[in-house]
């Protein structure tokens, strides 16, 4: 499946927010395995970092698809949460980008000292997903 040529605005603003993502993945045995990171994006995909001996990783060597569920603030007239979730392949771009890292930490945390940046971890990888398909409940399904 080829990657959406733009995520709508809407989705890319959540996207740039402190939520929270939820990346699944699928294991050897078939099962599905959920790992919280935090998120960016740049240029239409989706970018994390994560360690690269993380089993999230050891899934994504194995077979690169990959779903990101993000909830948002936002609740619909219904008063049903609004929640981005997207479709993709992931892959696995190098040794972590430290300005990712940087900016990741200030977003989530307020303060752009990402652990990574400190010498405390010399393994870990940046992740960008090409996202295939978006859904969810959100203006992002209806078009911004």
């Amino acid at each position: 499946m080829a990657a959406l040529r733009q995520l709508p605005a809407s989705a890319q603003t959540l996207l740039g927010s402190d939520a929270l993502a939820h990346v699944i993945t699928v294991g050897s045995d078939g099962l599905p395995q959920v790992s919280v990171v935090w998120c960016g994006i740049k240029d239409n995909d989706v970018l994390f970092c994560t360690e690269e001996n993380s089993t999230k990783v050891r899934n994504l060597r194995k077979n690169p698809r990959i779903v990101i569920s993000i909830e948002d603030e936002m609740r619909n007239r219904a008063g049903t949460q609004h929640h981005l979730v997207l479709h993709g392949t992931a892959e696995i771009l190098g040794p972590a980008d430290p300005k990712l890292c940087d900016e990741l930490c200030a977003a989530y945390t307020g303060r752009a000292n990402h652990p990574t940046n400190l010498g405390q971890s010399s393994t870990a990888v940046t992740i960008a997903v090409h996202v295939d398909r978006i859904g969810g409940n959100g203006p992002w399904v209806d078009g911004d």
